[in-house]
């Protein structure tokens, strides 16, 4: 199936799923129905003139519509629906990737895990996993960018959860401080330079450091998008990996690193596998 198509087809899904359950939604739908046009027509510059020139002509639609911060539901389930905040087009790429395409494959998680989201953004990914393992279930959700963090935070707050730990720093294979490089999307900031319009320093820290000051031992699943740093988080983990040998993990590695990357897991005894550009164990 070509990619647009399978993309129509899961936008198909999720208004299939708000239909279903639009009596279960509750707080402003008109907001909701607003959102939905804008999800039907937004296509239309992205098959005219691709992703980056339809997020320049498009750069401020969702602000312009709702006070730059749409509530959507998360299309998990229709008891206690969790909602999310987005702020822009790259928000709404990210939910629609996260939470309508299921990237990180949510079907690997489990109740009661605990999970640690290397690079949340807004928190698509660590509501859905939080929905999955349930109040017994523990998240770290690690964000190192403060917009992202902080909006983060909101869609924490906006859906009343409290036992997930979320920490506004950078992970890297040491701990110190770094230049910390902002690129003109909120996904794309990183401690590599690319394609930045500005920098800052930020604190960076191992996973092995971070989850000794927390006092966590146990990590069941462990998913990772870091722009470019995988690898050195992965190294900075190392003494993490090797305690939980059965850990599920996922990468979202740049292209160009992934050899590396499944060397050094295949080091420490992993078996790493590409799928859909991600690898998995």
């Amino acid at each position: 199936m070509p990619n647009w198509l399978k993309t129509r087809f899961n936008d198909l899904k999720y208004f299939y799923w708000i239909a279903r359950n639009w009596r279960y939604l509750k707080g402003d739908k008109s907001s909701l129905i607003i959102f939905l046009i804008y999800w039907i027509l937004y296509p239309i510059p992205r098959l005219l003139f691709g992703r980056k020139r339809a997020h320049r002509i498009l750069p401020t639609i969702i602000s312009i519509l709702k006070n730059k911060n749409f509530i959507i539901p998360l299309p998990i389930d229709k008891t206690n629906i969790y909602w999310i905040g987005i702020r822009d087009v790259i928000d709404f790429d990210v939910f629609r990737e996260v939470c309508i395409e299921d990237h990180y494959n949510k079907s690997l998680l489990k109740p009661e895990m605990t999970i640690v989201d290397i690079g949340a953004h807004i928190g698509t990914f660590t509501l859905s996993a939080r929905k999955i393992i349930g109040e017994r279930g523990r998240i770290i959700a690690i964000e190192p960018e403060i917009m992202n963090f902080r909006q983060l935070k909101r869609n924490l707050k906006l859906n009343k959860i409290n036992n997930c730990l979320i920490i506004n720093v950078a992970l890297a294979d040491h701990t110190g401080e770094e230049p910390f490089f902002l690129h003109k999307d909120s996904s794309g900031h990183s401690l590599i330079p690319g394609d930045s319009i500005n920098k800052t320093q930020i604190k960076v820290k191992t996973l092995d450091d971070l989850l000794k000051e927390l006092n966590i031992s146990k990590v069941d699943f462990l998913k990772i998008d870091t722009e470019g740093v995988e690898l050195e988080v992965l190294k900075g983990g190392k003494e993490t990996l090797c305690k939980n040998p059965k850990m599920k993990i996922v990468i979202d590695y740049s292209p160009g690193q992934e050899t590396e990357i499944i060397s050094y897991l295949k080091e420490l005894n992993f078996f790493p596998k590409i799928f859909w550009g991600l690898i998995w164990i």
